[in-house]
């Protein structure tokens, strides 16, 4: 270390990004000073008590939570040693490839990036959700979303996502790999009020506790006011949050690493730019490209009688969601998560007249403050918005909602249908019902990375132009949102932007100690967004169902009758298809064959270059136990009325059995009370009414069109 600087580099902020850049820098040999403005929690510390003055608010005594209202758009994140991750849901996701659009290059892209993943993975020792210890069964709450996606016939849509949680024995105190002592998870469901437990793997346990290994110092309560260059390096000037009266103090180093979070990290450059002047060179670019991460929460109140959906971790499923709306289809991701009893104490002591609201919610709806869990989605939204500071030099958001018109609406309208399946009443926050304020808890953007200040305010590892040096590393420098929980970004994004920088400070080869222990995981989420994917491909254009029956005449012999439910899952794919090919299920008596057997197969609509009008071909198993095959063929010869109704509901047949012996010819007709059920069962599927109704009129206009062309 020079002896013109008080160390070799300082790190604003413990979350994500800085607790990386600290623990990397203390391993390669740097000396590190960490400025972090909250305070250190300890297990047993964070707030219960139903009062505000327990330290729940960081503006009412630095407690956990700060809350920035940006004008269209509210911020929530946790204060405190360790960053956001002391009040995360615990969620370490990556994005699936096939989201990610244009604005992510390949530098932060998966081929790139699933290897820091994999570090980063290692480092908090993520693992899927475990059975709960006292019962030895999963959450109510995993449960019940895991039987809603079966019911809704999707049921690979949903997963169990790796958690940043030591999971286990929940009475027994163990060292983890970092040589910190945890415990396992006891099922409170406290994640994001802080786990007084002991079993979330955060920062302060995992990359913080590796930097004070390494000799990294941290200081808290240390609020960073001021950057400026000084003597080839920069000076850090901080207040004391905790005593507003006490003097400033600065600390200088060649390098400085900004990871305060993406509205901090964004307010402290553009104060530094536009109020202090000390870093007047920042690019024009600053504060645009702001994101929510899609984030959109409401709340679900079960109905009636219910097991506990406070227990488990936070979040214990993901479920992808692939929702056509307008032209194009959005992706987002749903995520359960307990309401903690704790923070529903606190909101009713705030609240007015709780005593009228308890007896309304136990005589009137039924329902127990632990039969409410908040569902959480995050999607793509425009990345759009642009911080800009206000008269006091506070961050203000530029952010039009209109303009996430499509992904709004889409998750609006998951709720009816989960409200359904689940006999549960939704609410959206008042933020949004009565303010349309949205509420975000996964920040990113406004300092995006280009080749020069007139393309983006950082390089590709973070470097700001025109300052060398100063450098920026937290959710800020990611370019849109991630679709997902973005926490496990982040931490892959900084350990590479982190390697680069010490390899380029003369550590040429330098690589993270722990790299020879990763051992690649498993990445769920990208089994519930490959299903979806293929399922968005099969059903594409929405799809139509129908019911038919068809029997031989009472004098006829065999005696068949086939009653079958048609699908198409893609009306797309059908028109598409040379074969018009259907989908076919259901049952068939045969005289002498079979006896309520089921059958299946498909029925090839219209052909082209045949003289068919349909064909079928379908299977099932014989009362003897043999496999049987039904084939046969409808033909129009005329395009008279009579011609063309008794073409289209006469089917001649044969019943074969697949070891070759002799088939048998029969006739099947549509009686017209059968002709009449089938008209009436031909319906759209899809996700909302409208697009249901086109698919049904798309496949209305084919079937007149085929049957007349033939």
């Amino acid at each position: 270390m020079s002896t013109r600087f008080d160390t070799d580099a300082i790190v604003v902020g413990s979350g994500f990004g800085g607790a990386v850049a600290a623990a990397r820098l203390a391993q390669a040999g740097f000396s590190v000073t960490v400025l972090e403005r909250g305070r250190r929690w300890r297990p047993g510390g964070f707030p219960r008590r139903p009062h505000m003055e327990d330290g729940w608010l960081w503006e009412v005594d630095q407690g956990l939570y700060d809350i920035r209202w940006l004008d269209r758009m509210a911020s929530v994140q946790a204060a405190g040693w360790g960053g956001g991750s002391l009040a995360y849901a615990n969620v370490f996701a990556r994005p699936f490839e096939g989201a990610l659009d244009e604005r992510w290059p390949d530098r932060l892209r998966r081929a790139e990036l699933d290897p820091y993943y994999a570090l980063a993975a290692h480092m908090m020792e993520v693992a899927p959700v475990g059975d709960d210890p006292r019962t030895g069964r999963p959450a109510p709450r995993t449960e019940l979303v895991e039987r809603l996606t079966r019911d809704m016939d999707m049921p690979d849509a949903t997963v169990r996502p790796n958690l940043a949680v030591t999971f286990g024995d929940p009475d027994t105190w163990r060292p983890n790999a970092h040589g910190v002592r945890r415990r396992g998870c006891a099922f409170v469901g406290e994640c994001v009020i802080g786990c007084n437990h002991g079993a979330k793997n955060t920062l302060d346990h995992t990359y913080l506790a590796v930097a004070e290994a390494a000799g990294a110092r941290a200081v808290t309560d240390a609020e960073v006011r001021r950057i400026e260059p000084r003597d080839g390096g920069y000076a850090v000037t901080a207040a004391t949050p905790s005593d507003p009266d006490a003097p400033l103090r600065e600390w200088t180093a060649p390098r400085v690493v900004l990871a305060a979070g993406a509205v901090a990290s964004n307010e402290l450059l553009l104060r530094s730019r536009d109020v202090h002047g000390t870093l007047p060179g920042l690019s024009r670019l600053l504060g645009q490209g702001f994101s929510g991460n899609g984030d959109f929460l409401t709340l679900a109140e079960l109905r009636g009688a219910r097991q506990d959906m406070t227990t488990g971790p936070t979040i214990t499923t993901s479920t992808v969601l692939d929702v056509p709306e307008g032209r194009r289809p959005v992706w987002y991701q749903v995520q359960d998560g307990a309401f903690p009893p704790p923070l529903h104490t606190l909101v009713d002591t705030l609240l007015p007249v709780p005593r009228v609201r308890g007896w309304w919610r136990r005589k009137v709806r039924r329902t127990t403050p632990r039969s409410v869990f908040t569902v959480l989605a995050m999607g793509t939204d425009s990345g759009n918005g642009t911080l800009r500071l206000d008269r006091s030099g506070k961050a203000t958001l530029s952010w039009r909602n209109r303009w996430q018109a499509h992904l709004y609406r889409s998750q609006l309208r998951v709720g009816p249908l989960i409200a359904r399946f689940l006999d549960a009443r939704l609410y959206s926050p008042f933020t949004w019902s009565l303010l349309r304020r949205t509420v975000t808890v996964h920040a990113l953007g406004g300092v995006r990375a280009g080749a020069d200040a007139a393309t983006g305010v950082v390089d590709e590892v973070g470097e700001v132009h025109g300052y060398p040096g100063l450098f920026v590393m937290d959710g800020s420098v990611l370019p849109a949102a991630t679709g997902v929980n973005p926490s496990a970004t982040i931490l892959a994004v900084a350990e590479r932007s982190i390697e680069t920088v010490i390899r380029r400070s003369g550590r040429h080869g330098w690589r993270a100690p722990e790299w020879d222990a990763v051992v690649p995981g498993d990445v769920p989420e990208d089994a519930a967004f490959a299903y979806m994917s293929e399922r968005h491909a099969a059903t594409k254009g929405d799809g139509v169902v129908f019911r038919e029956r068809m029997a031989t005449r009472r004098r006829d012999r065999p005696g068949v009758v086939l009653t079958l439910a048609a699908e198409i899952r893609s009306m797309d794919r059908f028109l598409a298809g040379a074969a018009h090919t259907v989908s076919m299920r259901g049952v068939i008596d045969a005289e002498g064959v079979a006896s309520r057997a089921a059958i299946a197969g498909t029925l090839s609509l219209f052909p082209g270059g045949g003289p068919e009008a349909m064909s079928y071909a379908l299977r099932f198993t014989g009362d003897d136990g043999r496999a049987w095959r039904l084939t046969g063929v409808k033909t129009v010869r005329s395009r008279t009325p009579m011609a063309l109704l008794t073409g289209l509901t006469t089917l001649r047949g044969e019943l074969s059995p697949d070891d070759g012996g002799a088939g048998t010819r029969f006739v099947l007709s549509i009686g017209a009370r059968d002709l009449a059920r089938l008209g009436t069962s031909i319906r759209g599927t899809g996700f909302t009414r409208a697009r249901r109704l086109r698919a049904a009129a798309r496949f209305t206009a084919f079937f007149a069109r085929s049957a007349l062309r033939r």
